[in-house]
């Protein structure tokens, strides 16, 4: 995937995510913050290790 293309989707996705997880939490359903912040982290750090595989491609 197309390291712009990447980032887009995972923007959007994450944005996504973030709006239901605020009307969930508006409709009263108890969220976990600190579970959802460990989520939040790993998808990140996930995406990061993937765009440097990516990256990595155009120097091999």
């Amino acid at each position: 995937m197309d390291p712009f293309t990447f980032g887009i989707v995972s923007v959007g996705a994450v944005g996504g995510s973030l709006v239901g997880v605020a009307l969930l939490d508006k409709s009263g359903i108890a969220i976990n913050d600190s579970v959802l912040t460990i989520v939040m982290e790993v998808i990140k750090y996930g995406g990061i290790f993937y765009l440097m595989k990516e990256v990595s491609k155009l120097f091999i």
